[in-house]
């Protein structure tokens, strides 16, 4: 069984910390902060394209004034000399443990590059007590974020996102809260981790489709000689776990190869009598 180590968010803080744990406690371990590869940076608040801001930049940018609610759907809440319009926005209010929840979806056009999409999701009650659980970009796409799990022993947010080119790969945000507050999850560590469990010869495919209520996903596999586009070696299904609200898990995968069909060459007709 493979597992996930977690990256929790500052509750009092307006930014995300990125926080991978083990260290210690009275009873014997606790968790100590350590950096991961975070998410890709596609536009920077100078307004250009990949121009080497970090992830503490962009969330810096984020700005939630007094006005945010009334103005999400002509204000964007990333700061940036990019062009940006807000394509979507919402708010979830009925949430089992904290506070309720608001989104904005944006586009975003750098000076010097392509089209990103930006997802930011917050936290928050009133005109300043906001904390910013995530502020993530792609050249892909993004889809509004749900609750698949709302109880008050867990809350389970995620937003269906893909990048950009041939192999449609995820770019999913997943955040989970519990008694210690808030977790980020990656989607692609999971994958990375799934992926390890195939036969050689076999890789993982993009644009999964995760179903987090059912706690599984169907993945395409790809063979050695498939092209970043096509995955032609059958389809891995996934089941995964949560042993606790600040870790998940994969518990189990299937693998299915596809076998190819063999054709038979037609016989040639026979000419027919006069």
């Amino acid at each position: 069984m493979t597992g996930l180590w977690w990256t929790g968010i500052a509750a009092a803080a307006l930014n995300l910390m990125s926080v991978s744990a083990k260290a210690e406690s009275d009873a014997g371990t606790v968790d100590v902060p350590q950096e991961f590869n975070g998410p890709t940076i596609y536009v920077c608040p100078d307004g250009k394209y990949q121009s080497g801001c970090t992830a503490e930049d962009v969330e810096r940018a984020v700005r939630i004034d007094q006005d945010m609610l009334t103005g999400l759907e002509s204000q964007c809440l990333y700061r940036s000399e990019a062009r940006c319009y807000p394509m979507a926005f919402g708010s979830i209010m009925s949430v089992e443990q904290g506070r309720p929840l608001t989104w904005q979806h944006m586009a975003l056009f750098p000076k010097d590059g392509p089209r990103v999409e930006m997802l930011v999701i917050a936290e928050g009650a009133g005109a300043l007590d906001w904390t910013i659980l995530a502020a993530r970009q792609t050249d892909g796409w993004f889809a509004p974020p749900a609750l698949v799990e709302n109880s008050k022993d867990l809350m389970l947010l995620h937003a269906p996102g893909r990048r950009a080119g041939s192999g449609a790969g995820n770019a999913d945000i997943l955040l989970s809260r519990h008694d210690q507050g808030w977790t980020s999850f990656d989607v692609n560590d999971l994958l990375d981790e799934a992926a390890a469990l195939l036969p050689d010869g076999f890789s993982q495919g993009g644009g999964v489709q995760f179903d987090f209520r059912e706690m599984f996903a169907a993945v395409p596999v790809k063979r050695a000689s498939d092209g970043g586009c096509c995955a032609t070696g059958g389809i891995m299904f996934i089941d995964f776990d949560m042993p606790r609200g600040n870790w998940m898990e994969v518990a189990s995968i299937r693998f299915e190869e596809t076998q190819p069909i063999k054709t038979h060459r037609s016989r040639p007709s026979r000419a027919m009598p006069d």
